[in-house]
Order: structure tokens, then C-alpha cells, then sequence
């Protein structure tokens, strides 16, 4: 099971309004708030936990941090948060063919971290 993700930051309040926006959305609440650090965890406490911790010389990799929910109606709202937030570089909503019926948003946040918000059902009853 995964226990946590830590995503390096180097403008936290930008990274902290994005993921808050989302949190809820997607399942998480806000557990923590430091003016190093901010963690967010599952529904009642689950795991995994996701952090952002601020790292002034933070380089945005390749990984991608995806949130699974229902419909895709929600992938809708998660895409309208994220703009409002200010995510960039955002592809969809939409169907991505390349990977079947799948149905999603990508987007960075203001340090090129990488999201995305997909519908799925199955994934969700996990949770």
C-alpha cells in the first residue's frame, strides 16, 4: 500500500491553492498547515497522505500525480478548479483515445509538478 507522496515545491502558496481547491474533490482534507509544509490526507483519516513541502530549488521531473473519481462530470469540475487555481499547460477535459475510454484532465501547477484528474468508477470504490 502506498503510505505517502511528498510533491517539492517552490512557491507553496501557489502549490497549497491549487491542491486545497482539489483536495475535497477528489477525496482529501487538509491535515496540516505549516509555513514549510502542507498535508492533506484521505476520508477519515486514510492513507496515502500527499504533503507539499516548499523546496526553493525544486526542478519539476516527469512523474504525475493522478486522482481517481467517479464521473466524469467530476473530472469536469476537477479541470474548472484547476484553472481557477492556476494551473497551466492543461490538456482536456476530454477523451484521451491513445489510452482507450479515458476519460481526463492534465495540468501542472505553477512549478511543473504534474496532475491529472481521470473518471474512474472501479478505482473509486477502492477509496
Amino acid at each position: 500500500m502506498l503510505h505517502h507522496v511528498d510533491v517539492h515545491v517552490r512557491d507553496l502558496a501557489a502549490g497549497r491553492a491549487l491542491l486545497h481547491g482539489l483536495a475535497e474533490h477528489v477525496g482529501y482534507s487538509r491535515l496540516v498547515d505549516e509555513p514549510n509544509f502542507v498535508g492533506y490526507e484521505t476520508a477519515g483519516g486514510g492513507r496515502p497522505r500527499i504533503g507539499l513541502i516548499l523546496d526553493p530549488d525544486h526542478r519539476p521531473g516527469s512523474t504525475r500525480l493522478a486522482f481517481a473519481v467517479a464521473t466524469r462530470a467530476q473530472v469536469d469540475v476537477a479541470a474548472r478548479i484547476a484553472t481557477d487555481r492556476g494551473a497551466r499547460a492543461i490538456e482536456g477535459p476530454a477523451v484521451h483515445t491513445e489510452y482507450g475510454a479515458y476519460y481526463a484532465v492534465f495540468f501542472e501547477d505553477a512549478d511543473g509538478n504534474r496532475y491529472e484528474v481521470m473518471a474512474d468508477e472501479a478505482a473509486t470504490r477502492l477509496i
